[in-house]
């Protein structure tokens, strides 16, 4: 499974990559209070995208990857 089929079957990593999409550069805070999950479910799968490449961290903000911000297109179109 790719990076992308990854994001599009969980409806975490599509809120994460989508509100990223929507709001730009974040941080773990302003992403846990836009999606709403905890801390430790947070971590987790801000860990998994970056391994995958769909984000990366920079200077405490999370922003999306080339990769990411395809994805990020892909589920704008599909919600709406």
């Amino acid at each position: 499974m790719d990076a992308k089929d990854k994001v599009m079957s969980s409806e975490i990593k599509s809120k994460i990559v989508l509100t990223l999409k929507k709001e730009g550069k974040l941080s773990f805070k302003d992403i846990k209070d836009l999606v709403g999950i905890s801390t430790d479910t947070l971590k987790l799968q801000l860990a998994d995208l970056i391994a995958d490449g769909v984000i990366k961290k920079c200077k405490g903000k999370y922003e999306l990857t080339e990769i990411g911000e395809e994805i990020g297109e892909l589920l704008l179109k599909r919600n709406y």
